[in-house]
C-alpha cells in the first residue's frame, strides 16, 4: 500500500496534515503499519458526531407523546430491543429460527392448522397487490364490500390491475354494508352463469372503525358463493379482532406489523388457504416480480424446515421483532382467545366512558358495530380538530377523521396491543386529559 493510497482509504481531511504525515511516512515498517492500524478506530470514532436531531425525534421517552393512532402504536420495551439489536444475516442460524418460530406463531394468530403464512417485506397494502395480481385472473370479477376509505383504496388498487369490479358501499360512513344485498348480487352473477372469483371483506375500515360481521358474512358467502373466495383486508383488526380462518372459511388475510401485532412497520403479513394456495395463477402469469408467491412460498417452506433460503433479502430485524411480539400475544393468559376478550372489555369500558361520562357520540352506528381496537369519536358542538394538537402537547397523539364525507367531524383513538394489554391505564388517563381540553383547561 503506498502513502498516498493508505492516505486517501484511511485518513480523512479532519486529521492533522502534520500527523498524517509523520504516520504515513513510516508504513514501510510492519512495526508502525500496526501501530497505525490501531489508530484508525479512534480517527473514526464515531462519539463526537453531532447528529441534525435527536435519535428517535424526542429528547427522550419522557417527553415523547404516546401514540393512540390507529397504528402504529405503543410497543413493548422488549419488542424494540429485538428491533434494534445487533445485524444478523438472513442466512444466520438464529434468524432462521426465528423466521421459522414467525411462520408458525402466525397460523396460531390466525387460528388455522393448514393456512400458509407468507412474510414479506413491505406495508399492509401490499397485500392488495399480491391479491389483485396472484388470486385474480386479468379482468376476474371481483366483489367489494365498502365501508370506508380504505375499502375504496382496495377497489382501486383491484382496478388498477383492470379486474371487473363490483362495488357495494355501507348507506353511510359508520354503517356496515348491507348483507342481503351482498348476498343478492353473489347470487345473480353466479345465476348468470359468471360468478365472483373472490369477494373482499374490510374487517375493520381505518377511517370509520366499522367492524364487519366476518363470520355472518363468511357463512353466507359459503351457503351462495362456495367457489368465491373470501379476502380478508385484516390490517386494522388482525390479532385483536377474533378471526378464526380455518373455522369460518375465510381463504387469504393480508395484515401488517404495526397494529395488534405489537411490531414497528415494515412487514406485510398475509396468510392464504390451502383453497387461496390451489387457485394461486401459474407464475409466470403474475402481473408482477415482487409480489409473486409462488415465488416467495419456496422460501416460506424453507424457513420453516429450519433451511436457508433466498428470494429477496428479509427485513432481519423486524423478524426478530415480531417474534417476540408474536410470544407476548400467545403467552397471554388464555392465549389467543384471552388476547381477543382483553381488546372486547377494553372497548367496552372505553366506550361507556366515551358515551355515558363525557357524553361524547361514536361516528359507528353503535357501539357494537364499532371496531374492538379503534374508536371513531365525533367532536362535541364548537370543537374541532384544533383539540389535536393540545393533546399533542399534553403527551398524546391522537388521529384526525379521515372518510372524505366527514372528516372534520371526527377524530380517531387507536387502543390495541401493549397500550391494552399491559398499560390499560394509559387509554383512561388519555380521556381524562381530553375531558379536560373540552373543558378548556
Amino acid at each position: 500500500l503506498g502513502v498516498k493510497s493508505f492516505e486517501r482509504n484511511f485518513f480523512p481531511m479532519a486529521v492533522f496534515p502534520a500527523a498524517r504525515r509523520a504516520i504515513a511516512a513510516t508504513v514501510s515498517s510492519s512495526a508502525s503499519q500496526a501501530a497505525c492500524r490501531s489508530a484508525v478506530p479512534t480517527v473514526f470514532s464515531r462519539s463526537v458526531t453531532k447528529f441534525s436531531a435527536p435519535i428517535g425525534g424526542y429528547e427522550s421517552e419522557q417527553v415523547r407523546p404516546k401514540l393512540f393512532i390507529p397504528g402504529p402504536i405503543e410497543f413493548s420495551p422488549e419488542v424494540l430491543k429485538a428491533n434494534g439489536a445487533g445485524a444478523r444475516a438472513h442466512t444466520d442460524t438464529t434468524l432462521i429460527e426465528d423466521f421459522g418460530k414467525c411462520l408458525e406463531m402466525t397460523r396460531k394468530a390466525f387460528v388455522t392448522k393448514d393456512g400458509q403464512p407468507f412474510l414479506v417485506s413491505g406495508s399492509g397494502a401490499l397485500g392488495w397487490d399480491v391479491v389483485a395480481t396472484n388470486l385474480i385472473s386479468e379482468g376476474g370479477k371481483v366483489l367489494v364490500t365498502n365501508t370506508g376509505f380504505f375499502c375504496t383504496r382496495f377497489e382501486n388498487c383491484l382496478r388498477q390491475f383492470r379486474n371487473d369490479i363490483t362495488s357495494i358501499s355501507a348507506p353511510n360512513p359508520g354503517a356496515r354494508v348491507n348483507i342481503q344485498e351482498v348476498e343478492k348480487a353473489l347470487k345473480d352473477a353466479k345465476a348468470n352463469g359468471k360468478p365472483f372469483e373472490a369477494i373482499t371483506i374490510t374487517h375493520v375500515d381505518t377511517s370509520t372503525a366499522v367492524l364487519a360481521d366476518l363470520k355472518e358474512m363468511c357463512a353466507m358467502v359459503q351457503a351462495t358463493s362456495p367457489d368465491t373466495l373470501i379476502i380478508v383486508d385484516a390490517v386494522c383488526s388482525a390479532a385483536g379482532e377474533e378471526l378464526r380462518m380455518d373455522e369460518w372459511g375465510v381463504d387469504f388475510v393480508l395484515t401488517g406489523s404495526q397494529k395488534a401485532f405489537g411490531v414497528p412497520p415494515g412487514l406485510s403479513i398475509m396468510i392464504a388457504s390451502q383453497k387461496a394456495m390451489s387457485r394461486l395463477l401459474p407464475k409466470d402469469k403474475i402481473r408482477s416480480f415482487f409480489c409473486n408467491m409462488p415465488l416467495w412460498l419456496p422460501v416460506m417452506e424453507a424457513y420453516e424446515a429450519r433451511k436457508p433460503s433466498y428470494f429477496a433479502t428479509p427485513a432481519c430485524n423486524l423478524i426478530g421483532a415480531l417474534r417476540v411480539g408474536l410470544e407476548q400475544m400467545q403467552d397471554y393468559p388464555d392465549g389467543m382467545d384471552g388476547y381477543f376478550r382483553a381488546h372486547r372489555e377494553n372497548k367496552t369500558k372505553l366506550h361507556k366512558i366515551i358515551t355515558q361520562d363525557m357524553g361524547l357520540s361514536l361516528l359507528t352506528d353503535s357501539s357494537e358495530v364499532s371496531s374492538n381496537l379503534l374508536s371513531c369519536i365525533k367532536y362535541p358542538p364548537g370543537k374541532g380538530p384544533e383539540i389535536l394538537p393540545i393533546m399533542k402537547k399534553k403527551g398524546w397523539i391522537l388521529a384526525g377523521g379521515l372518510h372524505p364525507e366527514v372528516g372534520g367531524t371526527y377524530f380517531r383513538m387507536g387502543h390495541m396491543g401493549y397500550s391494552v394489554t399491559t398499560k390499560p391505564e394509559w387509554c383512561t388517563d388519555l380521556l381524562k386529559d381530553l375531558q379536560a381540553t373540552f373543558d378548556g383547561k
